[in-house]
Parts: structure tokens; sequence; C-alpha cells
């Protein structure tokens, strides 16, 4: 549209246009002069000079000047005003419809900013997907493998247009990474998942390629009615859509990154598990409902001896054996964390002392049958156990778990001691104050 009124405007400032409008101009004054010359002379001319004669003259020439510049000069100029009239206007409607779509992809941006997960943003692009096609649209994301692709969000109030593709690398547009258009979907150029659904002829459909943190692992996939616009509107459509699935990819992709780095910040790099401050800050969300739990902490027995004897390696697939057998003896719900070195700490969300132990002794029992699979050197755990009703403060409760964990260690390792006002309080470090603590079963010990 604009490269159209420049070009107008170049050739009506050109040279050769100027000297073109010029020379007729003169041409049509010339053959006005000799036409009220030729007209005088043969019909009104009666050899005598004065001025009504010069008047009379003059009249004919300027009725014939006017009507030589009028087909000369005044409707070029009138057909080139009303051309520019008509680009002006064709500018003003293209530049009200472009301002239309980037005020709709701003909403989209902005509404994506305020999405906090993943699923926040499939909801709000499927009313997205709804207000730039108003029509069957749907995203489909790989999976963190990238070996298989899956719906997650559909234009809302409308039907799934239904795209069979099973992997990133079985869709056109995702492997070239750029838009497809397909104006016939039973055509033999249409794709092939489209050709095996036997869409009315009158359908088009559109694949757009969404990039997540650099990589082509999504697709937005839509359909429309053809009969219902002009080529115009619907490639304004694709257009729309396309805005969307720019947005959404980038958002996608600053979740992930978020994610994963979060991840990284809040998981202990050999184990797996959440380290301290992870976990704590899960308890203090838990806690906003003021639901009782109980505490464990566990602590390898003879690590240290461990390490000294079979190496560092031995020692630390030690330690993720022992994560992955918590993590198979408590609840989804349940936090598991790596205190530090070999001590870990287990959070039990609702539970108390009476309904923890049980879980306590089967994460033994658990371990011990691991170990008789793993090709490791036996090890054990011992655990002091504590529930919310000695305290309600988290670094309280440690320190009464951490006592617990104490005489457990003193009364032979390897068994669950749970936490009663019977046990001594010390401020010596655990593994000088468990060789001063006397032997025998305390009164709040379970043991094996």
């Amino acid at each position: 549209m604009i490269s159209d009124g420049r070009a107008l405007l170049n050739k009506q400032s050109s040279v050769g246009n100027i000297i073109s409008r010029v020379t007729a101009a003169l041409l049509g004054l010339s053959i006005a002069y000799i036409s009220a010359r030729w007209l005088m002379v043969t019909l009104i001319d009666d050899g005598t000079i004065d001025i009504s004669h010069m008047a009379q003259e003059l009249g004919v020439f300027l009725a014939f000047a006017t009507f030589a510049l009028t087909i000369t000069s005044v409707v070029p100029i009138r057909n080139d005003l009303v051309q520019i009239h008509q680009l002006v206007e064709d500018n003003e409607i293209k530049l009200r419809e472009t301002n239309s779509g980037q005020r709709f992809l701003r909403r989209v941006q902005d509404a994506f900013d305020m999405a906090e997960h993943e699923q926040e943003l499939f909801e709000i692009t499927g009313v997205a997907m709804r207000d730039a096609s108003d029509g069957p649209a749907e995203v489909l994301v790989a999976d963190s493998s990238n070996a298989h692709i899956r719906r997650l969000s559909t234009a809302l109030g409308h039907e799934m247009p239904g795209c069979s593709v099973a992997t990133p690398r079985g869709c056109p547009a995702v492997r070239t990474g750029k838009r497809m258009s397909f104006p016939a979907p039973n055509d033999l150029a249409a794709c092939p998942r489209l050709r095996e659904r036997r869409l009315p002829d009158n359908m088009v459909a559109v694949c757009v390629p969404i990039n997540v943190l650099g990589t082509p692992s999504a697709v937005l996939h839509a359909v429309r009615d053809s009969d219902e616009m002009t080529d115009g509107e619907l490639a304004d459509k694709a257009n729309a859509l396309e805005g969307v699935a720019v947005r959404f990819g980038a958002r996608l992709g600053l979740m992930r990154a978020m994610s994963q780095s979060q991840l990284q910040a809040d998981t202990d790099p050999l184990t797996g598990l959440l380290n301290r401050r992870a976990m704590e800050n899960q308890v203090r969300e838990m806690r906003v409902d003021q639901s009782d739990f109980a505490v464990v902490m566990a602590d390898l027995d003879h690590f240290k001896d461990l390490n000294d004897t079979f190496g560092h390696d031995t020692g630390d697939r030690a330690l993720r054996l022992f994560a992955r057998v918590m993590k198979t003896a408590v609840r989804d719900a349940d936090i598991v964390s790596r205190h530090g070195g070999e001590e870990f700490v287990i959070v039990l969300p609702g539970a108390d002392v009476e309904t923890a132990a049980p879980v306590m002794h089967r994460l033994r029992e658990r371990l011990a049958e691991a170990l008789a699979d793993a090709q490791l050197p036996t090890f054990t755990v011992s655990l002091g156990l504590v529930d919310s009703n000695s305290g309600d403060d988290l670094s309280g409760l440690l320190v009464l778990a951490d006592r617990a964990l104490m005489r457990a260690k003193a009364d032979g390792r390897d068994r669950l001691v749970i936490w009663d006002q019977s046990l001594p309080a010390t401020s010596e470090p655990r593994h000088r104050a468990a060789d001063h603590l006397a032997a025998g079963l305390s009164p709040g010990a379970t043991g094996t």
C-alpha cells in the first residue's frame, strides 16, 4: 500500500512527467489559438480591427484554451488526486487494522505475562486463539524428551481441530520451522495429517511452528471455512494466530527456564532431593493452614567409615540409594530433603508420631531390601522423630528431632527414637554427645 503511493508520487514528480504535462498544455494552448484564429477569420473577420473585434477574438481563444487545458491538465491532475485519495483511504484502513492487531497482541502479551503456571498459560492461550480466529484451533506441545507431542490447549468455545500428529518431527511445520497454509485440505500438496481427516473442500488450515527455548517443539493448528471470509481476512486471522504462537512460545520458554533455574536452586545436585532452604520454604507455606505435621531427622550410620574404607564414589552411591528409598517409602505429599552430608530431614504433613513411626520402620525395611540387590556395602540409618504437638516452630522441632536421633545413635544405631520429655538436652556436637549418653533404650525409643 505504501509502496504504491510512493511509486505514484515518484511518477508524478519525475522530470519526464513534468515535461510531458507542460508539453501537453502548450500543445493544447497552441491548438486553441489556431482554432480561435481560424474561427475568427472564417466566420467573423470583416477586415476591421477595433476593440469589439479584439474582445470577440479573445473570448473565442479563452473558450478554446479552457477546453484544451481541461483535457490536457485538469482531467489528468484530477485523476491523480482521486488515485492519491483512494490510496490514502486504503492506507488508513490498513493502519487501523494493523493498530487493532497490535492492540490485540499487546493484550495477549499482558495476559501471558500474568500467567503464573503453565496451566494458566494454556488456558489463556485458548481464549487468545478464540479471539484471534473465532474458529477451531489448538496448540500441541512436545514433552520433555521431545519424542512425543500432545494437545495442551484448544480455542475456547470451539471443538478441537483434531490433528493426529504424534511426534514433533511428524509435523511438517515444526520440521521446517515455517508457517504453512493449506487452502485445499484434500489436495496432493496438503499435510498428510490434514488429508487423512477428509475435511470439506472449502476449509482452509494454517499451522504455525512454535519455538520453545530456541527449539521448534510445538505447533498452533487452526482450520477455517473459507466461504465465510475474503482472502485478506483469512490472511489477517493467520497473522493474528502467528502472533499468539510467537508470544506463547516465548512465555512458555521463559516459564520453563525459570522453573529449571528454581529447581536447580532448590535441589541437592547429588541426590535430587530438596535442599535445606527449599525444605524450610515448603514447610513455611504448608504451615499457613496450621495443620499438624511430623518431622524426622535421619542420619546414615558409620558413613565416615564407609567413605574412608570404600571411597567417596561409593559414599555418593550410598547417598543416592538412600534418597531413592526414602521417596518410595513416603507419600507423594511428604517433604524429603538432604539437610547436609549424610543427614536428611523428612516432613510428613497431617501426621503425628503414631502415624509417622510405621512409615519410618518401613523406610528401614526397604533400605535393607534395596541393599540386598545393590552392589554396595551394607549400611543402616538412625532416625529421630517428633511432631508439631511438641512445638510449632520448625527450627525448634528440628532440635528435638536431633536429640532423638542422638539417642538412637547412642542406643546402638539402626533404630527409630521418638522424642519425649525424658530425652536430655545437650549443647555438645552430636558425635561427642552420643558417646556420652548412657547405653540402653530410652523411654522414647522404638528399635529392632
